[in-house]
């Protein structure tokens, strides 16, 4: 991965000018922001983020509300897919004295431990986790309203399937014709 500082500035946020209570930042997500993580598998983006940061005397509560799309491979067929996302994540950040474990992760929420030293955190790393993790593991256009499938390929694909169940094993048919006569 590419430094995550560089070039994504624009998602620090220098807590120690915040006085206590809420504060709202909006962010984009786009395909800059994907390539500055070294992440070729999203062929585009329109991501809004809304950032809600509620500012306390110990703690900090970061809710991270994601809603867009984002443009991958189909698994089937290689057309492009614009995958509709709409997701959110906690992050819990606690101040402590200097020597205190870093980060501590549970659930949905994420703990983190800022030092008297700390003045900025930075939402990137955290946008881009969210934005991935909110992908569908099997990304085709079943579940989508239109189907941009390429026929082309969906009917190669077809093809080669057939060819398989057409040519068969001999040993293998020896023994499903022991478990048919059972």
């Amino acid at each position: 991965m590419k430094d995550a500082i560089t070039g994504l500035e624009a998602f620090d946020i220098e807590f120690v000018k915040l006085n206590e209570g809420e504060h709202v930042f909006n962010f984009r997500l786009d395909k800059k922001f994907f390539e500055a993580f070294d992440n070729e598998e999203i062929l585009a983006a329109n991501i809004k983020v809304e950032a809600l940061l509620e500012r306390f005397p110990t703690l900090m509560n970061l809710q991270l509300q994601l809603s867009g799309t984002m443009a991958v491979s189909c698994d089937r067929c290689l057309v492009a897919l614009d995958m509709p996302t709409t997701t959110e994540h906690t992050v819990i950040y606690k101040f402590v004295p200097e020597g205190a474990n870093p980060v501590h992760s549970s659930g949905e929420s994420e703990f983190v431990v800022l030092t008297h030293q700390d003045h900025t955190i930075n939402l990137a790393q955290d946008c881009y986790e969210t934005a991935l993790l909110s992908l569908p593991m099997i990304r085709n256009c079943d579940d989508l309203e239109t189907k941009p499938c390429n026929q082309e390929m969906l009917a190669k694909l077809n093809d080669l399937s057939h060819e398989e169940e057409e040519s068969s094993d001999p040993r293998w048919d020896k023994l499903k014709q022991l478990l048919k006569n059972k």
